[in-house]
């Protein structure tokens, strides 16, 4: 799921992150993916069905669960000769994040590719899982965008068969952000059968939030939040009680040991000092999907969205039922 080049479709980019990053409680990279982007607040959503800014040819449209807006577009995989584009309006150059949405559909591709065309003049690539992480807003990564009003997000298939889908796509200026709060999307969590999507929508509501331990401090939502500070608050709002510890919640649910096996929602513990237990200082969060990671961070000084693979100790991850 690494960003790649047009030259180079499925080669490990060059502009990938330090592999020694720590991003939970052990602060040992200077690395930092939380920088200002331009034009604070800046977002756009474009769906397939807005007027003049989607370009499918040969892509049929269908209404379904889970789709973004009207219906979505969608196309054989293995049959995709022009990909879907996207037009988006960057206002100044500078740093986007990039999220997408697809409704949920088992006959969808394993390997849809979406590509940004980036201020290098490369187009960026990242493939992704369309069969799981539909009906929510799925981060896909923060590039370096040109300023223009163009067709700068492209959707395509590979060889994997099924379907892939075009549906909507959001840009937002810098890379810490809510989507569902600049969507403006509503969010229950009372009544009916909650899904991980709830839970990581609920839990990137706290994006942003200061790092502050707990204990000593006291855990306080919105205001001073640790790593499972930060798991125990977004549980508590589907009736489920986590201490706040990563080792008492490492013995909640159901074990997933394979990361390819992670879903939305899903607890992941990381043991960043390698002595074989979930304690001292140990770090949790809540997967988001597409390898993102939800997690209040000593490294980054609050509560943030960001990558996965750059955290240490990987140990396995929990699946808490609702």
């Amino acid at each position: 799921m690494g960003l790649t080049s047009a030259a180079s479709p499925f080669d490990a980019s060059a502009q990938e992150e330090p592999e020694t990053i720590s991003q939970g409680s052990i602060a040992t990279h200077p690395y930092v993916d939380v920088s200002d982007g331009p034009s604070p607040g800046y977002s756009q959503i474009v769906d397939n069905a807005t007027d003049g800014r989607f370009q499918g040819p040969g892509w049929e449209r269908r209404s379904g669960a889970d789709h973004y807006a009207n219906n979505y577009a969608y196309a054989r995989s293995s049959q995709v000769k022009d990909p879907a584009r996207f037009k988006v309006n960057v206002p100044a150059a500078g740093r986007y994040t990039l999220y997408a949405w697809w409704p949920t559909r088992e006959d969808a591709t394993t390997a849809a590719r979406f590509g940004v065309n980036t201020a290098s003049g490369d187009v960026q690539w990242i493939e992704v899982n369309q069969q799981e992480e539909g009906g929510m807003w799925v981060k896909l990564g923060s590039y370096e965008m040109e300023a223009g009003d163009t067709y700068s997000v492209q959707v395509s298939g590979s060889s994997e068969g099924g379907e892939v889908l075009a549906d909507a796509v959001m840009i937002v200026s810098g890379e810490q952000e809510d989507p569902e709060a600049v969507a403006g999307a509503e969010i229950s969590v009372a009544g009916g059968q909650d899904s991980g999507r709830d839970v990581v929508r609920v839990a990137r509501r706290h994006i942003g939030t200061p790092y502050v331990n707990s204990p000593p401090k006291r855990c306080k939502a919105y205001r001073k939040e640790d790593c499972s500070c930060l798991t125990k608050l977004v549980f508590k709002k589907f009736g489920r009680r986590l201490v706040d510890n990563p080792p008492d919640q490492w013995r909640r649910g159901r074990k997933i040991a394979d990361k390819s096996d992670l879903r939305p929602g899903d607890l992941v513990f990381f043991d960043e000092n390698k002595n074989g237990k979930l304690q001292p200082r140990d770090h949790v969060g809540i997967y988001s999907g597409n390898g993102y990671l939800i997690h209040a961070s000593s490294y980054f000084g609050k509560v943030v969205e960001s990558k996965m693979k750059y955290i240490h100790g990987y140990w396995g991850g929990r699946r808490i039922e609702r």
